[in-house]
């Protein structure tokens, strides 16, 4: 009897993965940055609006006062 030898394989199966994207989902990216942009515009002209009320005020403890003073009309 002759002896044979018998060599296993070993295969390794390797699954692709093919991302679609679809239209919707980059719409969806699309109008997520536009409203971050806004978002960010809205919250700089804010800061700059604050920065003008105290200068025009004359620092932010007279700003209070005047806040102040405009809600309980004494001003």
């Amino acid at each position: 009897m002759e002896e044979k030898a018998i060599a296993k394989q070993i295969t390794k199966s390797t699954t692709a993965v093919h991302e679609v994207e679809q239209v919707s989902s980059e719409l969806h990216k699309v109008g997520m940055y536009t409203t971050a942009a806004f978002a960010a515009g809205i919250g700089v002209w804010g800061v700059i609006c604050l920065v003008s009320a105290f200068t025009t005020a004359g620092g932010p403890i007279a700003l209070i006062k005047s806040l102040f003073g405009a809600i309980s009309g004494t001003m």
